[in-house]
């Protein structure tokens, strides 16, 4: 593999402050004494250096004889040096294994601390800080601060080509990621300024959505028509397979939206499709899992570019009305899903925008339990309490940041974050990452050289390997890059990742009946069709009271 990911957990279950102090004050022990060992390992080295500095000079220590340091000239032909090639490598050995135990030490503090979410809530403040910091600065000074991102911008683009030995733009990405949703909503001020008046700063990024998406839909309308075709499509062979996981439903997630990219290999299926499965539980009820990849972009399609916007927006009727929220609506409605029936949606970037909108605005129409987003800017969607939400982000893959803002963290929302890391052949992983790596080779004059440390094998759970990942730097809004990411916080064994898989599992624990895929087109024609009824009548029943907030 090229690349790893190592995951991060806010959100989920909730600690009491006493169980959150136990666990933070058993990383602090294992921390100090992975401290205590690595010095101990370097006293070691500093011993063997010492000894090899003897043998070299001659020097015999005699301690506590009285004569201090003396040659071995100095004495019969019968003294016998010291063994210090043994000593030299016992010490050597000690001091190995030393520095081995700390790492492990190290590793298993490090592990605790991101499994249980040790930190989350000081680094959840700290992050919001930074944002409402940058997004002051930014919206003061606003030629300063495009000139500072533009800056990181360029050397995280430079400091990336001279690595990868060719030009790679996705270092802009990684050198800029902490700044982006702050700046993100600096812009958006600038937006509801000039558009609505001063009194819309700090509305947020989805206002802005709201008025830019009122040009764009319009547009959009003009070229690619605004009725929308939704038809059930047959697939020649199994593309989204039965699921009880969040880990399968990905990997389902995966192959669907791979259909677009030419990739069908003989299933039928193309762009714009979206696939329904329905379980038969236990005691007769139903259930439904709806899988939406992202945006295609094709012209004709209702996940074009565009309609992100649309599903953005802080109006609900306007995130109701754009064309991947109508298809994936009028699809739930001709699958015959009942209002009381259980329901999971999972998608991929623009996909996930709309999981979220439909569990938001829909909310009186369907019993949305569950959602799993990969990619998606959903911070700021209403999605009710009663709904658990799992979002999975890459820290720098910018697309998840651009609701300028952190996902909530409380016990139904629980947020994966990823970081993607170098995993090159044959050299160790980064410094910081929890990885174990060889201790450095201490040259010790006179001694002989030491054998070449192996690399230390990768700790299975600090970091989960990226399937199909180039061997370049590449943009992380990969679902692969996710899948990573949920792979990781589950081998992590946070019991907030265990309580959102149960819940997944749960609504998706029956036998699988039917899996539908359905298929969204936009063309010119007047809104009579059975299809914008449907859409029309969704779009209605969402404004409706709902005490499950």
């Amino acid at each position: 593999m090229n690349w790893r990911v190592a995951s991060s957990i806010n959100g989920g279950q909730q600690y009491t402050a006493a169980a959150r102090e136990a666990y933070a004050e058993i990383a602090r022990t294992l921390a100090d004494d992975a401290s205590q060992l690595s010095g101990q390992s370097t006293a070691w080295s500093a011993a063997a250096l010492q000894l090899g500095h003897y043998r070299v000079s001659g020097i015999c220590q005699l301690a506590g004889s009285g004569m201090g340091s003396a040659s071995a000239a100095d004495f019969g032909a019968d003294h016998e040096s010291p063994p210090y090639q043994a000593l030299i490598e016992r010490c050597n050995d000690n001091a190995a294994q030393c520095q081995s135990l700390s790492r492990d030490l190290s590793t298993m503090a490090d592990l605790l601390i991101r499994a249980h979410s040790l930190y989350s809530q000081a680094e959840h403040a700290t992050r919001s800080a930074m944002n409402k910091l940058l997004e002051t600065a930014g919206t003061v000074f606003p030629v300063t601060a495009a000139a500072g991102f533009l800056s990181l911008a360029a050397g995280g683009v430079l400091s990336c080509s001279i690595r990868e030995r060719r030009f790679s733009p996705a270092g802009a990405l990684s050198s800029t990621a902490w700044a982006q949703e702050g700046l993100l909503n600096a812009a958006s001020n600038h937006v509801n300024a000039k558009t609505m008046g001063l009194s819309t700063v700090g509305a947020g990024v989805n206002r802005s959505a709201a008025i830019l998406s009122l040009g764009s839909s319009r547009l959009v309308n003009l070229v690619q028509g605004n009725l929308l075709h939704v038809d059930q499509v047959k697939s020649s062979r199994p593309v989204v397979d039965e699921s009880h996981s969040v880990a399968q439903s990905l990997a389902n997630l995966q192959r669907l939206g791979a259909q677009r990219r030419g990739n069908a290999g003989g299933s039928g299926l193309d762009y714009g499709t979206i696939a329904i499965q329905r379980y038969r539980n236990a005691d007769g009820t139903a259930s439904w899992l709806v899988t939406i990849p992202g945006t295609d972009g094709e012209s004709d399609s209702a996940f074009g570019w565009p309609q992100n916007l649309e599903a953005m927006s802080s109006d609900a009727s306007q995130r109701m009305r754009g064309d991947s929220a109508r298809l994936v609506a009028i699809a739930m409605e001709k699958a015959g899903i009942g209002p009381k029936d259980a329901v999971a949606l999972i998608g991929h970037s623009q996909g996930g925008i709309v999981a979220a909108a439909i569990a938001s605005d829909m909310k009186n129409r369907y019993r949305i339990e569950h959602v799993v987003t990969a990619g998606s800017p959903v911070a700021n969607h209403p999605v009710p309490n009663r709904t658990w939400m799992t979002s999975i982000e890459m820290e720098d893959e910018i697309v998840a940041a651009l609701d300028g803002a952190a996902n909530p963290a409380n016990e139904h929302w629980l947020t994966i974050r990823g970081t993607a890391l170098r995993d090159a052949k044959g050299a160790p992983p980064p410094a910081g990452t929890g990885e174990p790596r060889p201790p450095a080779a201490t040259p010790v004059p006179g001694a002989a050289p030491a054998p070449v440390a192996p690399i230390a094998p990768v700790n299975p759970f600090a970091s989960a390997p990226v399937e199909g990942a180039s061997e370049r730097k590449e943009i992380t809004h990969h679902l692969r890059y996710h899948q990573a990411a949920y792979r990781n916080a589950s081998d992590l064994g946070s019991p907030a990742v265990q309580q959102h898989e149960q819940h997944f599992q749960a609504i998706v624990g029956g036998k699988l009946e039917e899996t539908s895929y359905w298929q969204g087109r936009m063309s010119w024609g007047p809104p009579t069709a059975l299809n914008e009824r449907i859409a029309a009548r969704m779009v209605g029943q969402r404004a409706a009271p709902d005490d499950g907030r």
